[in-house]
């Protein structure tokens, strides 16, 4: 990495910690990129250079908060004996990770949840995607044998319910975990043809 891709990288870095700091405290509509500008110590200029606008910085943030997850969903498929056990791990994992989130928290139960539901699940096309891709390369990485099509389609599949369970929880986070979990196992190890 370059020197001015590395200080691109921090600086970025920085805006997101500010955004995420302004969030938690008072919910998207807290955030002014005056103000996040300021603290990060640049221009708005600058600042709506390197994101666009407001709604693509919401989009980096919430890319952010879904990468960390998925740290925690790629150590538990790794680290897990077999398919079933693990991808309820994994599941698990992302749920807890949402529920305790700040930021996460903030945006699913403010006053601007409308501005942020659609990053997540209509407009969500980036958090899927990007979801799906580690999900299913833990997954080969653990199981190499596993079918690539059909790997990504469970994660794909786990992605969506997870963000579902997510945005309207239909019970305790252990028992959809374990839901999600067994429909993945049972198509992921059902007999092929």
């Amino acid at each position: 990495m370059t020197f001015t891709e590395r200080v691109r990288s921090q600086l970025r870095d920085e805006v997101l910690d500010a955004a995420a700091e302004a969030v938690s405290a008072g919910g998207w509509a807290a955030l002014r990129m005056q103000a996040v500008a300021d603290q990060v110590g640049i221009s708005r200029r600058t600042l709506y250079y390197e994101f666009g606008n407001k709604t693509r910085l919401a989009e980096a943030l919430i890319l952010r908060i879904t990468g960390r997850f998925l740290d925690g969903v790629h150590e538990a498929l790794v680290q897990a004996d077999d398919l079933a056990t693990g991808w309820e791990a994994a599941v698990l994992s992302a749920l807890r990770a949402a529920e305790t989130d700040p930021v996460l928290s903030a945006i699913l139960t403010g006053t601007a949840r409308e501005d942020f539901l659609p990053l997540l699940t209509s407009e969500g096309t980036q958090v899927i995607d990007y979801g799906t891709a580690r999900m299913s390369a833990a997954a080969r990485e653990r199981w190499p044998d596993l079918p690539q099509r059909e790997t990504s389609l469970a994660a794909e599949a786990t992605v969506r319910l997870a963000l579902s369970h997510i945005v309207r929880p239909s019970g305790p986070i252990a028992a959809a975990a374990h839901d999600i979990a067994e429909l993945a196992a049972v198509y992921l190890t059902r007999p092929r043809a």
